[in-house]
């Protein structure tokens, strides 16, 4: 059976309306009584969507839908990329392939759809996934757009006539070759033992192990947290879909390290799984206002040694977006010539610069990462990006004083590394004369 009759035989799809999360659902024969009130039951409102009506009156009958753990467990599995594990979110929309061995996260924006996280299924079943959900995008009239996709898959979306395009580049770190000793790493030492000097801490916290009052407790402070650190940021919110979100659902297989002063929690980390745990991506990580200088340098070296002796073979510090973003045959000039102004004009709204520089200070290698589109990049499709995103949904008194600032130090920042250069920096590195010291956990 071909992959569109497949599709033409599936009957009604079923949308959860109330958590956003859309899933290939029961056959129409199958919504008898007994599985409304099943639904009723679980207190989930479910809606039919007309635009995913059969093309046949003989549905095809699917298995029952995942749990919640069963869908946490998959994607921690299969998922290969920093936001793959972002697809466990409840307000995401999700396309299972037939048979559920495959599954696609995104979010749709009119006639157009936004997808993170990659292909999330295992290595041989990826063909068939990418097949069934261009089909389903075709028999919709979609556009549907890829992003931070790894060369390792991309083979496969030029196979099937997307175009690709040089999004960014992902820096990894080799944990197993990396000794955080040497010039390379001085900046990242001083920062960790100035930390330790005022008596700073950090630890993981894992819901398991604490009482659930006190991990209530905990989460607040670290939403706290991320609420402070978003007065610093031009946005309104957090930007969404990119970015993952503690306040709304469980921390599941992510991982949560905190850093504290005296008690009070300066800054967190949280981690993503990549592919069965084999590595993390340090995906979301705030501090506060008037944290200890060098905060999250000391936080993430803490999280980069645990993953170490752990046996981790790899970490993410999450994607460069724009890192030479050289032209590609057939790539899209809309979204390339796009990035490089964004990177030299529009760093008030996302700090290309500042981030490059941060991440650069823990000498990762580079992985290249692409957005891959069908059929092509259309002034659509960079709307559909910015409103899911919610880049440019602006505070603009906020954005006023990033502009003020930021001209202030200008001088300042044009001395901030690229970021293309993993060696030594010069010679005008201040020196430190204190030997490391192993990083302590807090109770």
């Amino acid at each position: 059976m071909s992959s569109a009759d497949s599709h033409s035989r599936q009957g009604l799809q079923l949308h959860q309306s109330d958590q956003g999360q859309t899933r290939q659902g029961l056959p129409v024969d199958q919504l008898t009584s007994q599985n409304a009130d099943r639904f009723e039951q679980a207190g989930t409102q479910w809606r039919i969507d007309p635009s995913h009506q059969a093309f046949d009156h003989e549905p095809l009958g699917l298995p029952e839908e995942h749990t919640e753990t069963e869908l946490r467990d998959f994607i921690f599995e299969h998922g290969r990329y920093f936001d793959s594990y972002l697809a466990s979110e409840p307000d995401r929309d999700l396309f299972w392939s037939q048979g559920k061995r495959g599954l696609i996260s995104y979010k749709r924006w009119y006639r157009h759809i936004i997808i993170g996280g990659g292909l999330i299924a295992p290595e041989p079943h990826k063909p068939q996934l990418v097949r069934e959900f261009l089909e389903y995008a075709k028999q919709n009239r979609l556009s549907i757009a890829f992003h931070n996709i790894g060369e390792a898959d991309l083979p496969l979306f030029q196979e099937m006539q997307f175009q690709v395009t040089k999004w960014g580049e992902d820096p990894m770190i080799d944990l197993d070759t990396c000794t955080w000793q040497g010039k390379d790493y001085e900046w990242v030492r001083r920062q960790t033992n100035y930390c330790l000097r005022q008596g700073m801490t950090a630890c993981e916290v894992r819901p398991d192990q604490l009482h659930p009052v006190h991990w209530s407790d905990i989460i607040s402070e670290v939403i706290e947290v991320a609420d402070e650190s978003l007065t610093r940021k031009p946005q309104k919110k957090a930007m969404r879909f990119f970015e993952g979100r503690i306040d709304n659902h469980a921390l599941g297989r992510r991982r949560l390290f905190v850093a504290r002063y005296q008690g009070r929690i300066e800054g967190f980390v949280i981690c993503n799984p990549i592919l069965n745990g084999t590595g993390w991506a340090t995906e979301l990580y705030r501090h506060r206002l008037d944290s200890v200088k060098g905060t999250m340098a000391f936080l993430i070296h803490f999280v980069l040694q645990q993953l170490k002796q752990e046996g981790v073979a790899q970490a993410g510090l999450c994607l460069d977006l724009g890192r030479d973003c050289h032209r590609l045959p057939g790539d899209s000039a809309l979204v390339r010539h796009g990035l490089r102004f964004a990177e030299n004009y529009l760093t008030s709204i996302f700090d290309f610069t500042g981030l490059r520089h941060f991440k650069s200070r823990f000498r990762p290698r580079y992985e290249k990462r692409f957005a891959c589109v069908y059929p092509k990049v259309t002034i659509g499709s960079i709307l559909a990006f910015v409103s899911t995103t919610g880049v440019l949904d602006l505070h603009y008194g906020r954005y006023s004083r990033i502009l003020y600032n930021q001209h202030c130090k200008r001088r300042l920042r044009r001395n901030l590394s690229t970021g293309n250069s993993t060696q030594s920096e010069s010679a005008a590195s201040l020196k430190t004369n204190s030997k490391p010291y192993s990083l302590r956990k807090s109770a």
